[in-house]
């Protein structure tokens, strides 16, 4: 069995896992909302150093390193999300896939941002323009309620501003795409998931809400003239989402007219758990379990 695959089967089966050993502690709103019928649980990056990306999503931002399964699959655990991390050179950072960043959600977001930075991580910009037009780049110290990292091998991250009270110190937000036809895409990943589209649609921006979640998806117009590839191979090869009744779901997925890159499967080891792989149609790889 390929390490990847592996990675695929063990995904779902590390929040059941941990769902077990640790009932009492705190658990992301998304696995305990147990109605919801899909969520994003994971993301799967090709890193090229296991310690250099423990530093910025351990030391930096404040994840926690586990080890999962007989394989030791190096994994990175936050409120509301896990990262798995495959030690292969990425073919390229994020940027050039339609898939932009991951969106976590903070109490206080200069005082992240200040660390980060501190640490050596760059500040980058959220929009990227388009041909001819000019962006100042953001400078160290001028921290608003939102801000952008890159992180190492070119992985970029949002932090937004999480006003609540008692709010954890870090938890998954949102997962950010970019694309010139970025209105289709939305209603793309509305028709697969049965996502609602989100009040505020601008000339450049656009959401969608997930059932039982609310604020998850969102879309960027890409405005740089360069075309987009897929992220397979890329230094986030693939997003997760963790759906209740997969196979019935699947079968409505192909009703729709959606095509399973991998079909559906229940994975022998471990947990027996069902699996499958879309596509979208620009190129970004999901893996559903």
């Amino acid at each position: 069995m390929g390490r990847l695959t592996f990675m695929r089967q063990i995904s779902k089966a590390i929040v059941l896992t941990l769902l077990v050993l640790a009932p009492a502690a705190r658990m992301p709103g998304q696995l305990l909302n147990k109605t919801a019928p899909v969520v994003v649980g994971h993301y799967h990056l090709n890193v090229t150093s296991i310690e250099e990306h423990k530093k910025f999503w351990v030391d930096t931002l404040g994840g926690t390193a586990i080890k999962f399964g007989p394989e030791r699959i190096d994994v990175i655990k936050f409120p509301d999300v896990f990262l798995f991390l495959r030690v292969q050179r990425p073919a390229g950072p994020a940027r050039g896939t339609a898939f932009d960043h991951i969106g976590f959600a903070v109490p206080d977001v200069p005082k992240a941002a200040a660390k980060a930075v501190a640490n050596g991580y760059p500040l980058t910009v959220g929009r990227e323009p388009g041909p001819g037009q000019t962006v100042s780049p953001p400078t160290a110290g001028n921290y608003g309620r939102f801000a952008y990292l890159l992180g190492p091998d070119g992985v970029k991250v949002e932090l937004v501003t999480n006003s609540e009270a008692n709010a954890p110190p870090i938890a998954h937000h949102h997962v950010h795409f970019v694309n010139k036809q970025y209105v289709e895409m939305q209603q793309w990943y509305m028709k697969a998931f049965d996502a609602t589209p989100r009040p505020g649609q601008t000339d450049f921006f656009i959401g969608a809400d997930l059932p039982g979640v609310g604020y998850m998806l969102n879309f960027f117009k890409w405005e740089p003239d360069e075309n987009l590839t897929g992220t397979a191979g890329r230094a986030v090869d693939h997003v997760g989402f963790e759906v209740r009744n997969l196979e019935e779901f699947c079968k409505r997925l192909e009703t729709k007219g959606i095509k399973l890159t991998a079909p559906y499967r229940k994975a022998p080891a471990p947990g027996n758990i069902g699996t499958a792989v879309i596509t979208d149609p620009w190129g970004t790889s999901i893996e559903l379990t």
